[in-house]
């Protein structure tokens, strides 16, 4: 890792001190390629890292006109927005989201009153007379994103980037550990938080906006969601249930009334697939996991057969939050590449994201 930050912070200062044009109060280069690598690869630290770092060394080693820290810290600003908004869970909404941010938030804004501090110029006219540079470099970042986005998966998949995966064992003794922790829980205790959990999920804009929601029916210690399906505003709602098909393949479906629910494996109660209507996992406003252990980082871990990872991964403009007990909380899940982080997590203490 700090051999690829090593280079990736060289490639900054490259980019931005021998293949930009500068003038005193425009940049149209590539810098931010650099800057995004690592926080793709690493995180928002990373990108932070690289993006401030390359414009120090860079303006220290190869001067161009006089330093002012501002523009350091609008160089991890923008590493540290690609690293929120891009690592591990890009989408086209997100890269738009990213490049905006980062050109017309720091590039427009932030810019020219570093500029405005440095040479005592007035505000609002460094504003205006960087408006060209703004709309080249907005469309060419976007643009660009998308593409390094493609080329650094395949990268990725082929190895060229290590990523240590934790020990199987080790996901294996903690997925354990917080299922015997929410199994301790008296029924009495499970109710009380549980509805506590619900109350929460009741009272969040997520779920007062959503109009169709994907839940699921308890089992083996999960947190209940009966207090939030009995709820007089889920009947204003298209409410959704898991159907497992195979080996990581689930449908979603709304039952018709009670009839439409059915005792199911392990007897666990499931929509009837002839007696209830299929939603898209794309026209989903909002999906309610369960899970075995979750991070302050809104990492989840599931049960392991990977229904949900999939899943998931087509439920392009939901929000995806996860309920669970305090008790079920890890230093680390040990997220792996395939596993989407939460939007939040509900417990019945306060709600994490």
């Amino acid at each position: 890792m700090l051999v690829t930050l090593g280079l990736l912070v060289a490639l900054h200062i490259i980019l931005s001190r021998f293949l930009s044009f500068n003038a005193w109060n425009m940049k149209i280069g590539l810098t931010f390629i650099a800057t995004f690598a690592g926080a793709y690869f690493y995180g928002p630290l990373a990108g932070a890292i690289v993006g401030g770092l390359g414009d120090f060394l860079g303006a220290i080693l190869f001067p161009i006109g006089a330093y002012f820290p501002g523009f350091t810290l609008n160089c991890a600003l923008t590493g540290l927005v690609f690293g929120l908004l891009l690592y591990k869970k890009q989408s086209p909404l997100r890269v738009v989201i990213a490049a905006v941010i980062d050109q017309v938030g720091i590039s427009m804004w932030i810019t020219p009153l570093w500029i405005s501090i440095l040479y005592g110029s007035p505000y609002w006219p460094l504003i205006v007379t960087r408006l060209p540079q703004i709309g080249v470099m907005l469309v060419a970042e976007i643009v660009v994103l998308f593409v390094m986005i493609k080329v650094m998966d395949r990268v990725k998949k082929a190895g060229s980037i290590e990523e240590k995966e934790p020990p199987k064992d080790e996901r294996r003794e903690l997925r354990k550990s917080r299922i015997a922790a929410r199994n301790a829980l008296t029924p009495e205790e499970r109710a009380e938080k549980s509805r506590a959990i619900c109350e929460k999920v009741l009272a969040s804009d997520e779920y007062r906006n959503a109009k169709r929601v994907l839940i699921y029916s308890a089992i083996r210690g999960e947190v209940s969601l009966s207090v939030l399906e009995n709820d007089p505003s889920a009947k204003e709602k298209e409410i959704a249930y898991p159907l497992v098909l195979g080996a990581r393949q689930m449908i979603a479906l709304v039952p018709n009334g009670e009839e439409g629910m059915v005792e199911g494996f392990h007897g666990i109660k499931e929509p009837d697939r002839n007696n209830s209507r299929e939603i898209a996992p794309e026209d989903f406003d909002l999906i309610i996991c369960p899970c075995t252990a979750f991070d302050e980082q809104l990492g989840r871990m599931g049960m392991g057969a990977g229904y949900y990872d999939t899943y998931l991964e087509a439920c392009k403009n939901a929000r995806i939050v996860a309920v669970a007990f305090e008790c079920q909380k890890a230093d680390s899940v040990m997220r792996q590449e395939w596993d989407k982080p939460m939007d939040k997590v509900f417990t019945e203490d306060r709600i994490y994201g």
